[in-house]
């Protein structure tokens, strides 16, 4: 092939290339627009005038502004109360998956462990057949965890994937650490809370981040195994007033007298308490966004 020719098709794919980066960027852009554009519209909707909601003129920017429906929602206790429970629910559950898991996990990492490949096939078929919600349901109600933090925090603490991952990770460690530890005397605890987890902190960063993050977010489980209204989650209050009759069901005292006189659209304090129950993750996640990305870097490469 001639210089000449080289240089053409070198040219096409330099063009090609460049077309190719321009489009990627202008579906990236409205692919963000498209994902950006829903809490937009429920910020400038929880933050503008009943007139302006019900004669559909608000979308990007809120109109005839107002922070009744705010007022409403952070003037109640239930809102709290549901907040400092579901904090304690996501931390607690968070601690529980990290140290259960780390036990299962080094567990399976011993060679001389008898029992390494029964309890490994037994986690693979958790990983395709579930017991399902009833007889879990059957489990938590017979060991008297109804109404309690634990029915949340138990059925779901272990994770066979995560278990496989950290597994995985762990035996990316060098082994000649644990048999220098076998060696100087420290038995498996030590090494696994002494050595192996100092080693690992991105590892329990960015799992503990999902387990927050997914408790937080979680409602289904609170919906079947709490009943008592100052034990529920965050998100099950948000539940409750989404989808509560009337104007506002009575969910807040007062609000149906300022929704009839005009004054309020449900749609406020409904939209208000979608943000309110959005806000701290979506406020959070820039600053822990390179764990989340080291969580996928590790479930693809090691696990």
């Amino acid at each position: 092939m001639s210089s000449v020719a080289k240089r053409k098709a070198k040219n096409e794919i330099h063009i090609g290339s460049h077309v190719f980066d321009v489009m990627l960027v202008i579906f990236m852009i409205l692919f963000s627009v498209v994902m950006i554009y829903p809490l937009v519209n429920v910020i400038a909707i929880s933050l503008s005038s009943s007139a302006m909601i019900s004669s559909g003129k608000v979308t990007w920017f809120p109109k005839e502004i107002t922070f009744t429906g705010y007022e409403i929602v952070f003037g109640q206790s239930t809102i709290w109360i549901a907040y400092l429970n579901t904090v304690k629910y996501a931390v607690t559950y968070a601690v529980v998956s990290l140290f259960m898991t780390s036990l299962l996990a080094y567990t399976l990492l011993i060679p001389e462990f008898v029992l390494r490949k029964p309890l490994t096939i037994y986690l693979l078929i958790t990983m395709f057949f579930s017991g399902g919600t009833v007889p879990t349901y059957l489990v938590v109600r017979n060991l008297g965890l109804m109404n309690t933090m634990w029915a949340l925090v138990l059925p779901g603490a272990v994770s066979a994937y995560n278990v496989f991952v950290y597994r995985a990770f762990f035996r990316g460690l060098s082994i000649e650490i644990r048999e220098a530890a076998k060696i100087d005397g420290a038995g498996d605890a030590t090494i696994l809370f002494r050595i192996y987890m100092p080693l690992s902190k991105a590892l329990y960063a960015t799992f503990g981040l999902f387990a927050i993050v997914g408790m937080w977010n979680s409602y289904f489980s609170a919906l079947l195994y709490i009943k008592d209204e100052a034990k529920q989650p965050i998100q099950n209050v948000l539940r409750s007033i989404l989808f509560s009759s009337g104007a506002m069901g009575g969910t807040f005292d007062g609000v149906n007298q300022l929704v009839q006189s005009g004054k309020l659209n449900p749609k406020n304090v409904q939209y208000a308490t979608i943000f309110a129950t959005v806000a701290p993750v979506v406020m959070i996640y820039p600053f822990l966004q390179k764990y989340f990305a080291q969580g996928v870097q590790v479930g693809s490469v090691k696990g």
